[in-house]
């Protein structure tokens, strides 16, 4: 992935192609953690997708890309939520770009599982479980000291597990 960011940042439209399509599901699942609108997902995606276009060129360290991207799509998804006076918002809601019908049947589970959580529960446990961030990424990605992240996911996960409790299995 490194070397598609040193050539997309060289201007070459192929290779920012395909760090596109290497991140996109990561871009999806984060914006459907926090995002209610489908509409409004997409939306955001595509502008996280243009302002790292115009700006893939300041990444000191190409590793870095996929947290810069999802960086840059967290505060697209806060600019949404302030435009529409909604409360604070990070991610969650969207259907994929290039429609995969198995979107909407892996998310079928996880839905259910977050469906008793906040939206700044989802995010967290969305980044932590399924994108493997560390609480001190997570923390710095979301501007937010890093024991109200672990305690988040202990709240979080404490909702899940009571959810569940004389659930059928």
């Amino acid at each position: 992935m490194e070397e598609e960011v040193i050539l997309a940042q060289k201007g070459n439209k192929q290779a920012f192609s395909d760090l596109i399509d290497y991140v996109k599901m990561d871009l999806y699942k984060i914006a459907r953690s926090r995002l209610h609108n489908e509409e409004d997902i997409l939306d955001v995606i595509q502008e996280t997708i243009i302002c790292a276009y115009k700006f893939i060129r300041k990444i000191d360290k190409p590793e870095n890309f996929k947290k810069w991207i999802i960086k840059i799509l967290i505060n697209k998804c806060n600019d949404t939520y302030k435009k529409k006076k909604i409360n604070k918002i990070s991610l969650d809601d969207v259907e994929e770009i290039y429609s995969v019908n198995m979107v909407e049947f892996e998310n079928l589970e996880i839905d259910d599982i977050l469906k008793n959580l906040n939206d700044d529960e989802k995010l967290i446990i969305t980044l932590y479980y399924l994108e493997d961030y560390t609480s001190k990424e997570i923390s710095k990605l979301l501007k937010v000291n890093e024991n109200t992240i672990k305690t988040k996911i202990s709240r979080a996960k404490n909702k899940i597990k009571n959810s569940f409790k004389g659930g059928i299995y």
